[in-house]
């Protein structure tokens, strides 16, 4: 079984679409696909169709929409579709139905919020002080909020996870949730 991804993409607290990828969440992967998804929505903006933008954005890392969606009413006036390779390449969904078999499928979440420019980054493992194996006291703390970080500062936060591991931390710590640790999956 693969670690299986939903990305989620949200405005006005609904879900224009999704894309599953089932060898996708693993944190460096999902990093790497969120980034493509923020910076292919924001090269999109001659289209006042969100959820058309949204489409575009999710194709960008490679994702398409199968056959059957294609056939839905949500997909209806959707245009520049892409051939869709496979759950591996990742699954679109738009209707309904289809965003919540993705829901169903995920072992972790990236959730876009158009609306307030800002990514739910729920592809780390998270556990409690308690339960974490390994030596609490020499764990970092960083500023992030996982549930919070803004569109224009999602590299950064990237560069910070790839910096605790070059360190050769797997785990961390956030000032907001001091009790929880966070670890990078691998």
């Amino acid at each position: 079984m693969g670690q299986r991804l939903n990305i989620e993409i949200i405005s006005e607290s609904k879900v224009l679409a999704n894309a599953y990828y089932h060898w996708s969440a693993y944190t460096e992967i999902a990093l790497e696909l969120t980034g493509i998804v923020i910076k292919a929505y924001k090269e999109t903006q001659s289209s006042d169709n969100y959820r058309q933008r949204a489409v575009w954005a999710l194709q960008a890392t490679g994702a398409g929409l199968p056959e059957e969606e294609k056939k839905t009413i949500a997909a209806r006036n959707l245009t520049g579709l892409t051939e869709c390779q496979g759950r591996n390449k990742g699954l679109i969904a738009v209707s309904d139905k289809s965003i919540q078999e993705t829901r169903y499928w995920e072992e972790y979440r990236v959730t876009l919020y158009l609306d307030e420019q800002r990514v739910d980054f729920d592809c780390l493992k998270k556990r409690k002080n308690y339960e974490y194996d390994k030596e609490n006291k020499n764990l970092p703390t960083t500023e992030w909020n996982i549930c919070d970080i803004k569109f224009n500062d999602f590299k950064l936060f990237e560069q910070c996870i790839k910096d605790l591991k070059e360190e050769g931390k797997d785990a961390f710590r956030t000032k907001q949730f001091p009790c929880d640790v966070y670890q990078i999956i691998y």
